[in-house]
């Protein structure tokens, strides 16, 4: 699939993709053996689930960064299916598994993410040099997730810069060291949940109102657009101009897997389509309500959409 030109549509970069391998037990006890009710194994890494939830919701989407030659015919059948232009650096290797062990009983899953493959400098350039091709004013990059093996958080504050020169938005969705270089080199937008916030800060966020004011205090020091992602408590929206809390209704969680991707997803999708904060926050929080109760990433359409954005609980910190 050609890489898309058309100024709107938004570039996802996952340095670090995966094969989700998620396997559902009734109790996940340590040191004894399970028996798996259910396995689903599928492409995955931050910016490619991201990818995928933006695409379902009608945006033109370019999926960028690194990916093992050796293992990416998951890949291609996934970006083929959902319309996802596929712009991945292939390099020698596998594209590394992610297990997700999902306790049925208490509804928490356990993440084991290994290593990933390791791009060479030349790799590195040749990617730094087609996103900035890409870059043009007012298109929405996204570098989300973990860095690979040899690759410097240098590379972030590098490309972050150079893609912000050309005039391009950036938002980041990581954590740790990649994180603290995407903030020093100035982003659009990050969304950390609770506790990379209180990394990010190297504060202890206690309760709430602790997480209000580290968030306050990061977006008018540092950036205009911040989400915080804090699970069955919903999300905090802030820009210079606004502040809101946002929660879905009750729901029946099937898996937590891809989430906060759903949740980043719907927010940039309503940002492409020049809605407000309330708005763009609305969509949100349906993308990600859509992805906790399937298996499979899906999204409503037309009337049921509307429907469920009416239903999103909405309202302005004090």
């Amino acid at each position: 699939m050609p890489i898309m030109s058309a100024p709107l549509s938004i570039v996802t970069i996952t340095l670090n993709p995966a094969i989700d391998q998620t396997v559902f037990v009734d109790q996940l006890v340590p040191g004894s053996v399970h028996r798996v009710s259910e396995s689903r194994r599928q492409a995955g890494g931050k910016g490619v689930n991201v990818a995928t939830m933006l695409a379902l919701g009608g945006a033109e989407v370019v999926a960028s960064g690194f990916l093992g030659d050796a293992n990416a015919t998951i890949f291609e059948q996934h970006f083929s299916e959902y319309g996802v232009c596929d712009a991945f650096i292939r390099v020698q290797g596998e594209t590394r598994t992610a297990i997700k062990i999902v306790d049925a009983g208490i509804n928490e899953t356990t993440d084991l993410n290994m290593m990933g493959v390791a791009p060479t400098l030349e790799q590195c350039a040749a990617l730094r040099s087609q996103l900035l091709e890409l870059a043009e004013p007012g298109r929405w990059f996204l570098i989300a997730g973990s860095l690979p093996a040899g690759v410097e958080p240098r590379f972030v504050t590098e490309l972050i810069q150079a893609l912000r020169g050309a005039g391009a938005k950036v938002a980041v969705d990581s954590s740790g060291a990649a994180l603290q270089a995407a903030v020093a080199a100035g982003v659009d937008l990050i969304k950390p949940n609770e506790h990379e916030l209180a990394e990010l800060l190297g504060v202890e966020l206690t309760d709430f109102a602790a997480i209000v004011a580290a968030a306050r205090r990061l977006c008018k020091q540092r950036m205009p657009n911040l989400i915080v992602s804090m699970g069955s408590e919903g999300a905090l929206f802030l820009t210079a101009d606004a502040e809101l809390l946002v929660r879905a209704p009750k729901l029946n969680v099937v898996s937590t897997v891809g989430a906060g991707d759903a949740l980043l997803a719907g927010y940039l999708s309503g940002q492409q389509l020049g809605e407000t904060l309330q708005d763009c926050a609305r969509r949100a929080a349906v993308t990600a309500w859509s992805r906790l109760e399937s298996l499979t990433p899906t999204l409503p359409q037309g009337d049921e959409l509307s429907e469920r954005m009416n239903q999103v609980h909405v309202r302005n910190l004090d």
